[in-house]
């Protein structure tokens, strides 16, 4: 009988149950851009350059952050981070699948290696991909919150070069604080009206007591509004480590976190 020798990423969770509870979508950006996107109701798609279509982007389970370039210490609110939660149920919409923030995949070409590409760790869709994910390298939902892997890429047969290589990926401290490298990214093809998926919004007091954003969520029940406090001038990045904070205790509430 004839094996395939190279497998891809998809390939080798396939052999794994999913991990318990779905988690919920993230959207992670600046408080001065979320407040944007809250009073204007919807998220919206942008055109991708790396798929030629038009895509909203949307993580899992983590509220990953890219911080605004070049921002120095001050104390400007709208540079904070900020999360909007959303319904899992957008899963099933997902177009693609990937285990990291594709648009970066650049970064890590170089730690996966050159007899890979892109592609060998696309998901495709389905709602039990990113729960397969967690099963096969973190075991848990909260190990993959708290990036916290357990998957040895020397246990992992040779032909599962994408899932060695994401394993390494996951442990690679070279890369630094980039959390977006081992974060799930979903692709979603259309715009998503935050009335019926905006599940919480977690920010700074700040946002949460401005009056339009107040009045734009107002109108949502069952929206949670979950903040963090803000001390003097410092760096908008010195705040991810509360954004993670209180998206987790929402998540525990929510229980997918145990």
């Amino acid at each position: 009988m004839l094996v395939r020798w190279w497998m891809s990423l998809a390939d080798y969770l396939a052999d794994f149950d999913p991990a318990g509870g779905t988690m919920h979508l993230m959207h992670s950006t600046a408080v001065g851009r979320g407040a944007q996107i809250i009073v204007q109701g919807e998220l919206r798609t942008r055109k991708c350059p790396e798929y030629d279509q038009e895509l909203l982007y949307l993580f899992y389970g983590r509220p990953a952050y890219k911080p605004l370039p070049g921002v120095a210490a001050s104390g400007i609110d709208e540079h904070l981070p900020m999360c909007l939660v959303i319904d899992p149920a957008l899963l099933e919409e997902a177009v693609r699948i990937l285990p990291f923030d594709s648009g970066g995949y650049a970064r890590y070409a170089s730690h996966t290696g050159p007899l890979l590409g892109r592609p060998d760790f696309e998901l495709g869709p389905g709602r039990e991909m990113p729960m397969r994910l967690v099963r096969a390298f973190y075991d848990t939902n909260r190990n993959y919150y708290m990036q916290s892997p357990n998957a040895d890429h020397r246990a992992i047969p040779i032909a599962h070069g994408a899932a060695r290589a994401f394993a390494r990926l996951t442990r690679d401290v070279s890369i630094g604080d980039d959390d977006r490298r081992s974060t799930i990214e979903i692709q979603i093809p259309r715009a998503v009206p935050l009335s019926g998926a905006l599940k919480a919004v977690v920010g700074p007091t700040t946002l949460l007591t401005d009056p339009q954003v107040t009045a734009a969520l107002d109108p949502l029940p069952g929206v949670a509004r979950v903040s963090y406090d803000t001390f003097g001038s410092q760096q908008p990045s010195a705040y991810t480590a509360l954004l993670y904070d209180r998206v987790a205790s929402f998540l525990t509430l929510e229980g997918v976190l145990s």
